[in-house]
């Protein structure tokens, strides 16, 4: 599928199904993404959020179907290469980096796609890795050792990490998952920054709470059971008949300045 105003999708899966152990986990999933757009995938827990996302970064082969990820399809490219332009975040990631690393070097590694740092940078790598703390507003830890920053500040260290590579899609998975309000504030202040400075970008962004979707985002998808339920503009697709059906009823949306709020009745 494309659109005459905006061009090649840069994601297009085609009917595509995800089976493992004789479980169906996605089943024919149909979905574009257009440049510019910012997608927040919602559902309940165990709907298959993150092996949609998996296929999308080439971590996972569907069972059947097309995928074409930034012009490349499936089968016709090399997927580690493609891979290069795809970032991923999830909570898990900032326990497996070392902790005693400071923070730069942290931001560093991820130029380089390891854990560690293992080369030394050149200097326009280092002042990339400073503009992005800059733009976090961390500049100031940037000698500080990892494992002295709150939750909160690792999650934002882990998106400069993310872009130093400079990706064409960003994917971040359950990434405010045990951060208090305060620090989710923070965090998604910061993935707004970044997509107001790196415009290029596109953001896919996997949560099961709707206070999470920013106003950048401007599409949704709901997955309910490892199946599209809804999907299209934020504006349209966010219903109380919708969310009554994502989540099975007993629960209500509600809006306030433009922020969706889950309510259990």
């Amino acid at each position: 599928m494309e659109s005459l105003n905006q061009g090649r999708p840069i994601i297009a899966l085609e009917d595509v199904s995800l089976q493992r152990e004789g479980v169906r986990i996605l089943d024919r999933i149909n979905w574009w993404v257009f440049p510019a757009e910012h997608w927040a995938i919602i559902g309940e827990n165990g709907a298959g959020k993150t092996r949609l996302l998996e296929i999308v970064a080439t971590y996972l082969w569907p069972s059947r179907g097309r995928v074409e990820v930034l012009g490349k399809e499936f089968g016709k490219v090399e997927l580690h290469q493609l891979r290069q332009k795809i970032s991923w975040i999830s909570s898990a990631l900032e326990q497996e980096l070392p902790q005693r690393q400071p923070v730069l070097e942290v931001v560093l590694s991820g130029y380089f796609s390891t854990l560690r740092l293992f080369v030394r940078p050149q200097r326009e790598t280092v002042e990339r890795a400073l503009t992005l703390l800059r733009l976090a507003g961390l500049q100031h830890r940037a000698r500080q050792i990892f494992a002295t920053l709150s939750t909160g500040e690792k999650r934002q260290i882990l998106i400069a990490r993310a872009m130093m590579k400079q990706p064409k899609i960003l994917i971040l998975d359950e990434v405010c998952a045990g951060l208090d309000p305060v620090a989710r504030r923070g965090y998604l202040n910061s993935v707004r920054r970044l997509i107001r400075k790196e415009s290029s970008i596109n953001v896919l962004f996997a949560t099961h709470h709707l206070e999470e979707i920013f106003p950048e985002v401007t599409h949704v998808l709901g997955l309910k059971r490892g199946q599209i339920l809804f999907s299209g503009r934020k504006e349209d697709q966010l219903t109380q008949k919708n969310i009554r059906a994502l989540f099975d009823g007993g629960v209500r949306l509600r809006i306030s300045n433009g922020t969706y709020y889950l309510e259990v009745c």
